[in-house]
């Protein structure tokens, strides 16, 4: 309860801390327009990023949708054009062997210059001495070449106008030839076989004869070959290839050669969307044609060289990495090409890719279309990155627009708070000036109307407490004098009743004099502080500033205590420091009344038996210190702000001590008059130090 009626007298709730008005506007225009203007914003901006996201979203995917669709109609596309030319060379192979079986049936009739232009050689071998526009023959003598031999020779001259024709017809294809069973090789357009041809050649072998035969090929249609070297030296090629069957047995084959070059060029005509390129893949998976773009991503150089030698004694083709299957970063394309005909899908290649294969019709290829998904997607990567730039410029105005707009508020609520802050901290001042007891002159122009009315009131205020002070003093002044008249009285008669001649006094009367002696002066020192305290507030003072002899003045203050504290048996000393004091200034009769006071009270409210020292000590900034140190009952924390406050005492109220609670405030006013400090150190029951410092002269 007590601590509760403590807050409501100091106007206080608990844990409420004022703030400056300057901060208490900003707080409201944060609370009242920027949070919810914020709040509003960053709502509205959310909506557009979200909202954005979803068009970006949705733009994304139709966007991938599209390219991906894109990339695998490319894939098909690409892939039926080069299965119609491919078909259209197997449709002129499956003519080309049936003119071939023709042939062989049929009686040869050759000019004798056609028969001058082919020999025997040492070896064995019949072959072509020239060319003369037809095609190339090489017998090459695994089988002896007699007179038959030589009329099968004879009876295929007449397919040379037809190769001819053929090899013009299509820019595919690279050559034509005959491979008979006993290793007959007519081949079109002509060059020197036995450059490149080995004497008992073994034309069965190859796979460009054994893959027409009747295992490999049961239903004797046209077929493809893997991608080889061919032995008659024109590179890495793919042939298509048919059987020629007699009445009893598989008499030869016939083949068209299309060079991997051709099929690489026709790849490189292909436009894929993404800065892709495609690649021909055979049907077990051998890479048959990869551009050059394509050779960084497989890590792989496309095969241009190669040796005839080693060609024509064996079966030549392209080594296993070349074969997707074999790969471990196209391991999963290749296991999706296997189970479906065409399809999409994403792969690493060192970067993100987008796949998309379809099969070539009649070789059973597959054509591979490979496109970053960078380049398919970068209209997708476009539109987030202007969406991107979009909110951030949008976010970044809205950043110079709220911090603009923050320091247009801090600088208004500045600007408000001091219209405000000033006038009431000028308020404040005159109101300080009116505790004081100061007069206050007219109120100043204030731009708030309230608070003009405010300033006039306290002018108006400030004038009737000077004239209530002025009464107050005069009251007090007047009665003080007229209360000495009857005090003097009082005391002069009980000193002449205790010492009259005659009857003499004795025992309780003679006490009881002198009870009213003591109270009589009790009532003019009470008078003389009443009279010091309406001097000051009418700051009526006469003040010198002069030298002071300081160390007769502090034992004559000590000496006029003595009395008192025998009573109590309280013993006064004074500690003087060593060596010579700084010289004091100020004025006798001011200093001599603040330390009656000061000792005064050290007296009273010491313990019997106490003691109260009174000590200098070295000089401190211009003032010299002199401490009056007792060992009385102390101040308690609770009453430290009353101590030089008028009328307090501190909790003794009710007790023995006699006063009015105005030594100390006395001695605080006149030491602010005489422009010395005055502070104090206490704790309930240990004594006080109260510090007076008395301005010095410089050394």
């Amino acid at each position: 309860m007590a601590r509760t009626t403590a807050e409501q007298t100091d106007g206080k709730r608990p844990g409420f801390t004022p703030v400056p008005l300057k901060a208490w506007l900003w707080r409201s225009y944060v609370k009242a327009a920027l949070i919810p203007l914020l709040l509003i914003e960053f709502g509205f901006i959310a909506i557009y990023w979200g909202t954005s996201q979803v068009v970006y979203d949705r733009s994304a995917a139709a966007i991938t949708r599209i390219s991906t669709d894109t990339v695998r109609d490319a894939a098909t596309r690409e892939a039926n054009i080069i299965a119609h030319r491919l078909a259209t060379i197997a449709a002129v192979t499956r003519i080309y062997a049936e003119e071939t079986g023709r042939a062989l049936q049929t009686p040869a009739s050759v000019s004798q210059a056609e028969k001058d232009n082919h020999a025997l050689g040492p070896d064995g071998a019949f072959h072509t001495l020239r060319d003369t526009g037809g095609s190339a023959v090489f017998y090459s003598g695994i089988v002896p070449v007699g007179a038959a031999e030589k009329d099968k020779v004879w009876r295929t001259v007449r397919l040379d106008p037809l190769m001819r024709a053929m090899k013009d017809s299509d820019p595919l294809i690279a050559q034509l030839y005959l491979n008979t069973w006993d290793s007959l090789n007519r081949i079109y357009p002509w060059f020197d076989v036995l450059k490149i041809y080995p004497p008992k050649m073994d034309i069965p072998s190859y796979n460009f004869y054994y893959e027409a035969d009747a295992a490999h090929n049961p239903e004797r249609k046209p077929v493809w070959t893997d991608a080889y070297v061919d032995p008659a030296g024109s590179g890495w090629m793919v042939s298509s290839i048919a059987p020629v069957y007699g009445p009893e047995r598989l008499e030869g084959v016939v083949g068209i050669d299309v060079t991997i070059g051709t099929i690489v060029q026709r790849v490189l005509d292909i436009r894929i969307p993404g800065d892709g390129y495609a690649v021909l893949v055979g049907r077990d998976g051998t890479i048959l044609a990869l551009p050059p773009k394509g050779e960084g991503d497989l890590g792989l150089s496309e095969l241009v060289g190669h040796s005839y030698e080693e060609a024509i004694l064996k079966d030549t083709f392209k080594p296993a990495e070349f074969n997707i299957f074999q790969k471990p970063m196209l391991t999963e394309l290749a296991g999706a090409m296997r189970t479906a005909p065409e399809g999409v899908r994403r792969i690493d290649l060192g970067r993100p890719m987008i796949a998309s294969w379809a099969k070539v019709a009649g070789p059973n290829w597959s054509l591979l279309v490979l496109a970053s998904e960078d380049s398919v997607l970068a209209a997708s990567s476009d539109l987030r990155s202007q969406l991107a730039f979009v909110s951030k410029v949008m976010v970044g105005i809205l950043l110079v627009f709220y911090a603009g707009f923050f320091a247009f508020l801090w600088r208004r609520s500045a600007t408000m708070s001091d219209r405000v802050a000033r006038p009431l901290g000028d308020l404040e001042r005159r109101m300080a000036v009116i505790s004081d007891g100061g007069t206050l002159p007219p109120a100043p122009p204030y731009a708030i109307e309230e608070l003009q009315k405010v300033g006039e009131h306290l002018v108006t205020m400030g004038d009737k407490l000077e004239a209530a002070n002025r009464t107050k003093a005069n009251f007090l002044s007047a009665m003080s004098h007229e209360l000495r008249t009857p005090l003097n009285a009082i005391i002069g008669y009980a000193d002449l009743l205790e010492g009259s001649e005659g009857e003499r006094l004795d025992g309780a009367r003679l006490a009881q004099v002198r009870a009213i002696a003591a109270a009589g002066w009790d009532l003019v020192r009470l008078v003389d502080v009443v009279l010091d305290l309406s001097r000051i507030e009418r700051q009526d003072l006469r003040q010198t500033a002069e030298p002071l002899a300081l160390v007769p003045l502090l034992e004559a203050a000590l000496e006029s205590q003595r009395a008192e504290a025998a009573k109590r048996a309280i013993s006064l000393d004074l500690a003087l420091p060593q060596g010579r004091l700084p010289q004091g200034l100020g004025d006798a009769k001011t200093l001599r009344r603040i330390l009656d006071e000061l000792l005064s009270n050290a007296v009273k409210y010491n313990v019997a038996g106490g003691s109260v020292t009174v000590r200098i000590d070295p000089e401190e900034a211009g003032f010299l210190p002199v401490r009056i140190i007792d060992t009385g009952v102390g101040i308690g924390a609770e009453h430290r702000d009353g101590v030089f406050k008028a009328f307090h005492r501190l909790g003794h109220e009710n007790s023995t001590i006699s006063g009015a609670g105005i030594g100390l405030a006395i001695a605080k006013r006149f030491a602010e008059a005489s422009g010395c400090g005055l502070d104090f150190d206490s704790a309930e029951g240990l004594g006080s130090t109260f510090t007076l410092r008395i301005p010095c002269r410089p050394q």
